[in-house]
């Protein structure tokens, strides 16, 4: 692990772990709260990284303390699931290979949380190594397996280090100005501290020149459309459903996403699109019949509740009761609780 001042959350992380590593290694980048004593009581090996602004020396710093002859890589603000705890032991026990940890993790959207997942390379055989200033990535030669385990995650619910990430992201394209990975994680950036007409300019960059198979073109997408509709740039929107429907149409987070701005983008002009309502109820069907996904990063609940509730919604505005009531049940039975609260109110 490479740490700076995660006495919040490092004896959650380091206590999900410990009965199944042999060593725990962090390289603290000068924390001045109780982070090292912290580590320390886990029995850690501490070594200090005067910090240089790039998250693949830290990381390969790290790395090369350790005597193990398997590195698992977490960050403080994760913490290994059981199901995951008890599946690591078994993974390097087998041929050598790279696992790729499903990371869990919440976010909030308008006052709601929300959980997300993504498969990242986290459990590699020694002699791996990381790349990149930001948002480093993993060089190995063996394959990728996925792991079935939650790596829990909670870091974008707290106050975020958006101003040093931005700057390095930035720093990064000063030098690759058309890299799509570098603009599309600058804008998550600007979004996370409410910097919305800056993620818009990198989101319409990024959608401009992704190409449908690049991995993040699918994100690009999603969050550019949710962008927009914050900004009420709803013209702007329609271009962007019309060619993300070419190369999308597996993903359950775009129609989602679709649903909801044709319900923004009718009701901002209803005498000009009402000819588009139809899209709406075809949206949130799509993503039932799609299901749940783990192609990309997908929003938990796309596939399932929140497009029950939306479709709920959507019946109740248009006078459809037993609609309503049919979509509304099923997203309360599946856990989201605005359907039940909803269902409660129109009954």
């Amino acid at each position: 692990m490479i740490v700076k001042n995660e006495s919040r959350c490092l004896a959650r992380c380091l206590q999900s772990v410990r009965e199944i590593v042999d060593e725990i290694v962090i390289a603290d980048t000068g924390s001045t709260d109780d982070t090292v004593r912290i580590a320390r009581g886990f029995g850690a090996k501490i070594v200090n990284f005067a910090w240089v602004g790039d998250f693949a020396a830290a990381r390969n710093f790290a790395i090369g303390q350790t005597a193990g002859d398997w590195i698992l890589v977490l960050d403080a603000d994760e913490w290994a699931a059981e199901n995951l705890a008890s599946e690591i032991p078994q993974f390097v026990r087998g041929k050598p290979a790279v696992g790729r940890l499903k990371i869990v993790s919440d976010f909030r959207r308008k006052n709601e949380t929300f959980r997300s997942q993504c498969f990242v390379p986290r459990l590699f055989p020694k002699g791996g190594h990381f790349a990149g200033r930001i948002h480093e990535q993993l060089v190995s030669p063996f394959p990728r397996v996925d792991l079935r385990g939650d790596l829990r995650h909670d870091g974008y619910l707290e106050k975020q280090k958006g101003d040093r990430n931005a700057k390095l992201l930035a720093a990064e394209l000063e030098r690759d100005p058309d890299n799509v990975y570098f603009l599309f994680q600058l804008a998550l950036e600007y979004s996370t501290n409410g910097q919305s007409e800056k993620a818009f300019d990198c989101l319409q960059k990024a959608f401009a020149l992704a190409k449908p198979n690049d991995p993040s073109a699918p994100n690009i997408a999603v969050d550019f459309l949710y962008t927009i509709m914050e900004l009420k740039k709803f013209e702007a929107g329609i271009p962007v459903v019309i060619a993300a429907e070419k190369y999308l149409d597996d993903f359950p987070d775009f129609y989602l996403v679709r649903g909801l701005f044709y319900m923004h983008l009718i009701r901002s002009n209803p005498a000009k699109y009402v000819s588009e309502l139809p899209k709406i109820e075809q949206s949130f069907q799509r993503c039932l019949a799609l299901g749940e996904s783990e192609r990309h990063k997908s929003v938990h609940g796309s596939g399932t509740f929140l497009a029950n509730y939306n479709l709920g919604v959507y019946y109740h505005v248009f006078g459809n009761k037993d609609g309503a009531r049919c979509y509304l049940e099923a997203a309360a039975g599946q856990g989201y609780e605005p359907a039940g609260a909803l269902l409660k109110k129109i009954l």
